[in-house]
């Protein structure tokens, strides 16, 4: 039984939570292993709308656990080292943004390295005054090396890119919010009603609408415009034709109607 993730559902939410507070919730093998399987369980069954991803204790992560197996045994091969990447984190941080489900991280205290990495793929990221964010790999002399940069400078462009990476520079949460690396900063008193708010709101959403926005906004993010529009209107006729849009047009003309019969 792995105790340093724990699963529950309800309502169609799917919550991932970080149970090893007393390591600040650095992430294991262990934990590495069980997020695995959790999204294999979520990308499969069709009653769980969305992922919420968070923690216990003071920090949500101080990132992937400092030991002998932080790095890949090389024995001087550059090859082996980006098969060992792929294999061990890259793998699980693109299903996560594959997954044509919404997938929330919700961070109530500090989130450094490996899981900075991991909530950037995540589609929300919500959090309090007391979480901060920080790439401090190069003080291993190692580079964030699973999305740290490359989905960081989509989100938040180079010249951020570039404090947090370079520099190993600390953010706030309201810096973060200025810099879109996240979306909401609630008090602590507020965040988890306003975080389950949120997903429960999600949940509500048409099901087959939002996998597709999600598959919309990752092509149309890579395309120069024209590319982009194209892959709307692909995703728009695909919607059109479904009972879903269908059912939803009607409703939305009947609330109308009865508007206009009370006014």
């Amino acid at each position: 039984m792995n105790t340093q993730i724990l699963t529950r559902e309800s309502d169609g939410i799917f919550e991932l939570i970080f149970n090893r507070p007393e390591k600040c919730n650095a992430l294991s093998d262990e934990m590495i292993g069980g997020l695995s399987e959790a999204l294999e369980r979520f990308a499969q069954e069709k009653s769980l709308r969305v992922m919420l991803i968070r923690a216990n204790g003071k920090y949500f992560s101080s990132g992937v656990e400092i030991n002998r197996n932080i790095s890949p045994e090389t024995n001087g091969s550059t090859l082996d080292g980006r098969h060992w990447y792929r294999n061990k984190f890259h793998r699980i941080f693109d299903e996560i943004e594959m997954i044509e489900k919404p997938v929330v991280v919700a961070h109530q205290g500090p989130c450094f390295g490996g899981a900075l990495e991991l909530s950037l793929s995540c589609d929300f990221r919500l959090c309090t005054p007391a979480a901060s964010y920080a790439l401090p790999e190069i003080n291993i002399g190692a580079l964030p090396g699973s999305g740290g940069i490359s989905r960081l400078t989509r989100i938040a462009g180079p010249h951020w890119t570039r404090w947090l990476v370079m520099a190993a520079e600390q953010i706030s949460a309201q810096q973060a919010l200025s810099v879109g690396l996240v979306h909401a900063v609630y008090t602590q008193e507020e965040f988890e009603e306003r975080v389950w708010q949120f997903c429960q709101r999600l949940v509500q959403q048409p099901y087959e609408l939002l996998g597709l926005a999600k598959l919309t906004i990752e092509l149309a993010t890579d395309l120069g415009r024209a590319q982009g529009r194209d892959v709307e209107r692909i995703s728009n006729s695909i919607l059109f034709t479904g009972a879903e849009h269908k059912a939803l047009v009607q409703a939305f003309l009947e609330r109308q109607s009865a508007r206009r019969k009370s006014s």
